[in-house]
């Protein structure tokens, strides 16, 4: 039977045993154990419940001496054990138990870590896992090492309970060193790693007041999205370019900066360009929108030095001016993704000539949705002077590419084309992964 941990541990101060598992590498373990008792200790180590190895302590350790000046024996507490070959040699993730005992078989044991190693046999298919062609919300080379690991779990890799089956999964491989280890999986969290902590200081950090807000107007926050909102997009795009979609980044209404100076930043980890569309003179005139002329202002000067602090402006080129007039003669790159945040029925009007310049397999993300216009992939929306959503799904049946969709957070929605499009992770799955990376992993 298992002993809880808690129990262990009182039964290791009750004996006077103390120790700590520091490294392990190849089923080497090294490490320290001590007893008040003065003498060395047997170090064990078990696996399925059953002993696989043993040695006894004995190596110098003179740390552990001026830690423990009252051990007898603390300055010759190390240990180093080797498991034996056919421990690691297994198909599966091993869990081994290290434990420290005194004299005599039934002397308490002290627990001084667990251990999940990869045996070799399923190493070397993960890291030789054949292409799946499985299309979902997370890098090709990610899915292919899960669809190998748990076949079971990437059948479903659209709906939210599907997604959070794979993060757990995916959990499973990060909690093992030499499966995280895999180029695919240390790539992934790397970015995700990365962008988690720059989002996090610009949040921080941004101008969190718009000093040049009218009285009682919408616009006093600097920050009119959240980090849970553009973490979403920042995931797609690592997802649309490890699909090898081609094409450049596209932000519409950037208001101050706040989501172009996390999304630049993105940008940059994934030598993308971006292009932001914007008058930086504010919103058009819009009857009964419930917006005033001017509103969302911010200028050229402003957004740019708010980039430059706080994102990577290298990444960056600017289109100034109402989208009316930039694309009278201008004519986008080819793009892989789009966000926009113009607020405006009229405004989505002008910029949706550029959804022949997106790839058939590219996302789109607004600012503009609620949760209840998603219902069983259908978009369920109305024609209304502050919603910029039906003038893009409208464009898109023209161009025999209809959309659909997810809410994910706030009031940002995700769109893709319903046949051969790339969905994006909801936003309770993408969460479900940052909080394994935060607490299990990179902790």
């Amino acid at each position: 039977m298992k002993r809880p941990k808690k129990l262990v541990r009182q039964i290791n101060r009750v004996a006077g045993t103390m120790g700590h598992l520091d490294t392990n590498a190849l089923g080497r373990f090294a490490g320290w154990a001590v007893s008040r008792s003065g003498k060395d200790l047997q170090i064990e180590a078990w696996i399925d419940g059953q002993l696989a190895a043993t040695t006894t302590t004995g190596g110098d350790r003179p740390d552990v001496e001026r830690k423990l000046p009252g051990y007898p024996r603390a300055r010759f507490s190390g240990f180093t054990l080797q498991l034996p070959e056919s421990a690691l040699s297994q198909d599966r993730v091993v869990d081994v138990k290290i434990m420290a005992r005194g004299d005599g078989t039934l002397a308490p044991k002290a627990w001084l870590g667990t251990a999940s190693l990869a045996g070799d046999a399923l190493l070397e298919k993960l890291a030789s896992a054949p292409k799946s062609g499985i299309v979902g919300p997370f890098p090709p080379d990610v899915i292919d090492i899960v669809a190998v690991f748990a076949p079971d779990v990437v059948g479903d890799l659209g709906s939210l309970s599907g997604q959070k089956r794979f993060v757990h999964a995916l959990r499973k491989i990060l909690l093992v060193s030499e499966l995280r280890e895999l180029a695919p999986i240390a790539a992934y969290v790397r970015y995700l790693s990365a962008i988690s902590a720059h989002f996090a200081f610009v949040d921080r950090f941004f101008p969190s007041v718009n000093r040049q807000a009218r009285e009682g107007s919408a616009d006093f926050h600097g920050k009119p999205n959240s980090v849970g909102e553009i973490i979403s997009i920042a995931h797609q795009l690592y997802v649309l370019k490890a699909h090898g979609i081609a094409g450049d980044f596209a932000e519409f209404g950037c208001f101050k900066g706040f989501s172009s100076s996390m999304l630049s930043f993105a940008c940059k980890q994934l030598d993308l360009k971006m292009h932001i569309f914007d008058s930086f003179e504010g919103l058009p005139e819009a009857e009964h929108s419930g917006y005033t002329e001017g509103d969302y202002a911010g200028s050229l000067e402003e957004v740019t030095e708010n980039i430059r602090r706080m994102g990577s402006l290298e990444q960056v080129t600017f289109h100034k001016g109402f989208y009316a007039d930039t694309f009278r003669e201008y004519r986008p790159p080819h793009l892989m993704c789009l966000w926009m945040d113009v607020d405006l029925e009229v405004s989505a009007k002008d910029l949706v000539v550029v959804a022949d310049r997106l790839d058939p397999k590219a996302s789109l993300f607004s600012h503009e949705c609620t949760a209840d216009m998603f219902v069983d992939g259908q978009i369920v929306n109305a024609p209304r002077p502050d919603n910029p959503i039906p003038p893009v799904l409208d464009r898109f049946e023209e161009l025999g590419r209809p959309l659909t969709g997810n809410h994910l957070h706030g009031h940002t929605g995700a769109f893709w084309p319903r046949s051969g499009g790339i969905p994006v992770m909801h936003h309770d799955a993408l969460q479900d992964l940052l909080r394994v990376l935060r607490k299990d992993v990179l902790k």
